[in-house]
């Protein structure tokens, strides 16, 4: 009684897994072999079939130079990755400016204090203040 369940799914997987390692393997075959080009190649390397789907060599080098074509996958993200470096580059480089700025502000004033207290030192020098003469 017991055996029954366990030949039955024995069986079972003889039966099948054959026939689902043949469809892996044609879908695999498929995916190898793409298309016929509906349109020539672009910079990228890429074209578009006729059911208007982009596939691009695989052998070849790959640009990202088709933005809003056919393009390579990955190409979105490189975009991305290179737009949120420019931004962060351009970012130090306002703090750095605004540092500078800063520090030269800060130089004027000090340069301006120095003055009124050199301007001050000399009154006093003077005698104090001018109009009780």
């Amino acid at each position: 009684m017991r055996i029954t369940p366990s030949i039955i799914a024995v069986f079972s997987l003889l039966v099948w897994a054959p026939s689902l390692g043949f469809a892996k393997e044609k879908a695999a075959k498929a995916e190898a072999e793409p298309p016929p080009a509906a349109t020539p190649l672009n910079e990228c390397g890429c074209y578009r079939d006729a059911k208007d789907q982009c596939h691009c060599n695989k052998g070849k080098k790959l640009k990202c130079e088709c933005e809003g074509d056919c393009e390579p996958a990955g190409c979105e993200e490189q975009r991305r990755k290179k737009q949120e470096q420019d931004a962060a580059a351009a970012l130090k480089r306002i703090q750095q400016n605004d540092k500078k700025g800063q520090a030269a502000a800060r130089a004027a004033q000090a340069k301006k204090d120095k003055e009124k207290a050199a301007e001050e030192a000399k009154k006093k020098a003077e005698g104090g203040d001018s109009r009780w003469k």
